[in-house]
C-alpha cells in the first residue's frame, strides 16, 4: 500500500504541478515510521529531485516562465534554507498544548484549508496585472519558510501565486511551479546535512515516486484547466482532512 500511495504521489506531482510534498510527509510518517520533523526535511529532498524531471520536460517544450519562477525561487529558497536550519530546531517540543509534530501537521493542514478555498474562489482573469515586485517576493520568502518548517515542496502555494498574483496561465503555472519547487527544495534540504537522513528509505521512495512523475506529466497535456484547477484543490482538502484525523486520533 505504501508503494501506491508514494507512485500516487509522484503522478500528482507531475499532473499538478504540486501536491507532492503535501503528500510526501503523510506518507513518510504513516506508511514508514518517520517522526514528523524528520519527514519534513526528508519530503524536500524526494520532492526537489522529483520535480528537476519536470523543469526539465517544461523547459523542453518552453512552458516555463523563467522570469516569474526567479522571482519567486530566488527568495524562496533563502526561506527554506533558513527554516531548515534555524527555525525547525528552534521550535519548542511542547506548543498550544500539542508536541511538535502534532503542531506542524495541524499548521500544515490548516494553511492547505485556506489555499484550497483561494483556488476555488478565484476566477480566471487573462487580464490580470502582476503584483509589484516587493509582494512578489515577500510572498516567496513566506513561501519558502512555510514550506521548508512544513517539508512541502510549496506547490500547493506556489501555483496559486502564480496564477493568483502574476497572472500565470495555469498550464505554464504548473511547469513554472516545478522549477521553482526544484530549486527551493534541494536549498532547503541542505540545511538538514549533518542530521541523520534515513537515505535507504527516501532513494527507493524517490526512485518509485519518479515512475509516477513520468505517468502524470503526459495526462496534465490532456486535461482540461478548469479540471486541473479543481483537481489542485480538491487534492489539498482531502490530505488536508487525512492530516486532522491522524493527530486527533493519535
Amino acid at each position: 500500500m505504501e508503494w501506491i500511495a508514494v507512485f500516487g504521489m509522484g503522478v500528482l506531482l507531475g499532473l499538478l504541478g504540486g501536491g507532492g510534498g503535501i503528500l510526501t510527509v503523510p506518507i513518510l510518517v504513516g506508511f514508514f515510521g518517520m517522526p514528523a520533523t524528520q519527514a519534513t526535511g526528508a519530503s524536500l529532498f524526494v520532492v526537489g529531485v522529483a520535480s528537476i524531471v519536470g523543469s526539465v520536460q517544461g523547459f523542453w517544450k518552453k512552458e516555463v516562465d523563467l522570469p516569474s519562477a526567479i522571482m519567486i525561487a530566488a527568495p524562496s529558497a533563502i526561506g527554506a534554507f533558513v527554516a531548515r536550519k534555524y527555525v525547525v530546531p528552534g521550535l519548542p517540543e511542547s506548543i498550544l498544548g500539542m508536541s511538535k509534530d502534532d503542531f506542524l501537521l495541524v499548521a500544515f493542514a490548516a494553511l492547505m484549508i485556506v489555499v484550497g478555498w483561494r483556488m476555488l474562489s478565484s476566477k480566471d482573469a487573462p487580464d490580470r496585472r502582476a503584483a509589484p515586485p516587493y509582494i512578489t517576493a515577500a510572498l516567496g520568502l513566506m513561501i519558502g519558510l512555510v514550506a521548508g518548517t512544513l517539508g512541502a515542496g510549496g506547490g500547493f502555494l506556489i501555483v496559486p501565486a502564480l496564477t493568483l498574483l502574476l497572472g500565470v496561465d495555469i498550464k505554464r503555472a504548473i511547469p513554472t511551479s516545478l522549477t521553482v519547487i526544484a530549486i527551493q527544495s534541494l536549498i532547503g534540504f541542505s540545511g538538514e546535512l549533518g542530521k541523520p537522513i534515513a537515505w535507504d528509505t527516501l532513494m527507493p521512495v524517490l526512485g518509485v515516486g519518479l515512475l509516477g512523475m513520468f505517468g502524470g506529466m503526459p495526462l496534465r497535456e490532456r486535461t482540461p484547466k478548469g479540471h486541473l484547477k479543481v483537481g489542485f484543490a480538491v487534492l489539498i482538502f482531502v490530505v488536508a482532512a487525512w492530516m486532522l484525523f491522524r493527530v486527533a486520533n493519535g
